[in-house]
């Protein structure tokens, strides 16, 4: 990915992310701290809600529980309906006294929708909308398991979920309060006393308890009621029938009797039917055991501050989008001036100092019309020092390379001469001549004027004299070899970087007893040239090896006559000065003496040419 390098475009990108960050902070923080105060009054609102359903359930079976427990109390009634059903005398006598008997229990209106009494023997009395006094066979009661989950409570209250009606053709949906009792107490129970309510009062609870005044749409509140068992009681039937994460929830309350808290606030996450979190709240009756669970869907529930939330990013994204707009044209107008300059900066060489006349592009900005006119005059100022600064450069080098070339120690031209007079006074003429010649040619090399690069075949043609005086002053104490490939020939490089290093050889290197010997090797690779010179001297000093490390690194240059280093350090600055970083100049020790490598690139043309003279030359 590019990186953004213009101002204008990191000035742009910068105040548009402070804006965007702040708008999403603010949002971000705005919406959860709102949705969360509002989840937290939600789920108290739904948790009063189910105790408040729960009360009315109560107080609906608490009216149903006393009728039941006065009919089972009433000793005129337990006369009528066990003493006197086996006189068929009486009968009618029974009916009346029932039915007024059953009147002044319940008083009118009747707060029940019907009432039955019957026991397993087959007796049955019906009183409420219809009354009546009826023999039915055993069988009808036994087959029904509501009337055996009565008689297991053992005389206490039991409430039948809700179910059809099993004594009429109405299909009328009630939940009824039933009783078990016995004409002698301690006898085994043998009657029950069932109370039966219309399933419409429960639901008409349900239902005018989680209305919204003024809303027509159906509340997003889902209400279930159980009963002790884990029974549904509410809804009877319909679309808002549990899932089965609700199933689970109720099982784990209906589980936990004795444990379980009368009410209870948490979270679900229902993954039948929404992938949605809901909120639950429950409240438990000590009275009936029934259990009210309420199931909001936070979707619903935070349905208004998400709305709320869209309204924010709406408002960020316009006022993003206008600060990125004002923002641009503020940048666009920092930064013309700087691209006129960068222009110029850009067409700016040797041929055109001083620039052109800039183009008029005012900025309003007394810092960047400063900074333009400082640039044209810093451009005028650099034509006028440029040429004295090029001209003092070249003058440097010159001069550099001259004192260089004229710090070699003099002292082998004094010796030379001093083995010349020795030999003259022995009389070898011819052998004087030779190296009169050698060492006039020496000199003139060393005298020529200027820096100009040499040829390695000059160089080694220096070096070969120099060699030829050395053997004449120490005669068969050492021998040289010498293996410098053709090509190399017409290389150009520094003058006087060999024949110093060989000439350490015997000011250093040879401080033992002979013979010596040297070897010089050329050689040529794609990188460039490289000549190996080694003896078998005592070889380097370790300390002075890391001094001249040293100096290498720092590239300090020669100082005076009377540095140890002059020689290796006067030849590797002029490598440098000749090659820059691709100069070679290393010092090693051998396991018979030392080594000096020096090198550079090559020209392709000097090395191809010096081929064709070479194959020139064997035709």
């Amino acid at each position: 990915m590019n990186r953004i390098k213009t101002v204008q475009a990191k000035l742009f990108l910068v105040y548009a992310g402070l804006i965007t960050f702040i708008i999403v902070i603010f949002s971000a923080s705005f919406y959860l701290y709102v949705s969360r105060t509002l989840e937290q009054k939600a789920s108290e609102s739904i948790h009063q809600l189910s105790l408040n359903i729960s009360d009315k359930f109560d107080a609906e079976l608490r009216s149903m529980d006393a009728i039941a427990g006065r009919i089972i109390t009433s000793d005129n009634l337990r006369t009528y309906f066990f003493e006197n059903a086996d006189n068929p005398s009486k009968e009618l006598y029974n009916r009346r006294n029932l039915n007024n008997t059953l009147f002044s229990i319940t008083g009118y209106p009747f707060q029940f929708y019907q009432i039955h009494i019957f026991g397993i023997n087959g007796r049955f009395i019906e009183f409420g909308k219809n009354f009546d006094v009826l023999q039915l066979s055993p069988e009808t009661f036994i087959t029904r398991a509501w009337i055996h989950d009565t008689l297991v409570e053992d005389g206490r209250r039991a409430i039948i979920p809700p179910r059809k009606n099993d004594w009429d053709h109405t299909n009328t949906t009630v939940l009824s309060l039933n009783r078990a009792f016995t004409e002698v107490l301690g006898e085994p129970l043998d009657s029950i006393v069932e109370v039966q309510q219309d399933y419409r009062i429960f639901e008409n609870i349900v239902n005018r308890s989680i209305a919204i005044p003024g809303e027509e749409t159906p509340p997003s509140t889902k209400v279930y009621v159980y009963d002790k068992h884990g029974a549904l009681i509410y809804p009877f039937e319909g679309s808002l029938l549990p899932t089965e994460t609700h199933w689970k929830e109720v099982s784990k309350l209906a589980n936990s009797s004795g444990i379980l808290k009368p009410s209870s606030l948490s979270m679900i996450h229902d993954t039948s039917s929404t992938p949605s979190s809901e909120i639950v709240a429950y409240s438990r009756s000590e009275f009936s055991g029934l259990t009210v669970l309420l199931v909001e869907s936070e979707i619903a529930l935070l349905q208004p501050i998400q709305a709320f939330r869209n309204q924010i990013i709406l408002i960020g994204i316009a006022a993003l989008l206008l600060t990125m707009m004002l923002t641009y044209y503020v940048s666009r107008g920092l930064t013309t001036p700087l691209k006129a300059i960068r222009k110029s900066i850009a067409s700016l060489n040797l041929q055109t100092l001083p620039p052109q006349k800039m183009p008029d592009t005012p900025s309003h900005l007394n810092e960047l019309e400063e900074l333009k006119s400082a640039f044209v005059q810093m451009c005028e100022r650099l034509e006028t020092s440029l040429q004295e600064a090029v001209e003092a450069r070249s003058q440097e080098i010159k001069a550099r390379m001259l004192a260089l070339q004229a710090q070699m120690n003099p002292h082998f031209l004094y010796n030379t001469l001093t083995v010349i007079s020795i030999k003259a006074d022995n009389n070898h003429q011819q052998e004087i001549v030779k190296m009169c010649s050698d060492l006039s040619g020496m000199l003139r090399y060393i005298a020529v004027e200027g820096s100009a690069p040499v040829t390695i075949a000059q160089e080694m043609d220096y070096t070969r004299k120099y060699l030829n005086l050395m053997k004449t002053r120490h005669s068969n104490h050492f021998t040289c070899s010498i293996d410098v490939p053709m090509e190399m020939n017409r290389i150009r490089v520094p003058r006087l970087i060999i024949q110093p290093l060989v000439e350490n050889c015997f000011k250093h290197a040879f401080n033992k007893r002979p013979p010596w010997h040297i070897h010089i090797e050329g050689k040529m690779s794609d990188v460039g040239w490289e000549i190996v010179i080694t003896d078998n001297g005592i070889g380097f000093d370790e300390q002075m090896l890391t001094d001249i490390a040293a100096k290498i690194e720092h590239f300090e240059q020669p100082k005076e006559d009377h540095d140890p280093h002059i020689g290796l350090l006067n030849i590797n600055h002029r490598l440098k000065l000749f090659y820059n970083d691709q100069a070679v100049f290393q010092l090693l020790n051998t396991s018979e003496g030392a080594m000096v490598r020096i090198g550079g690139p090559c020209s392709e043309e000097d090395v191809n040419a010096e081929r064709s003279r070479i194959q020139s030359l064997d035709c």
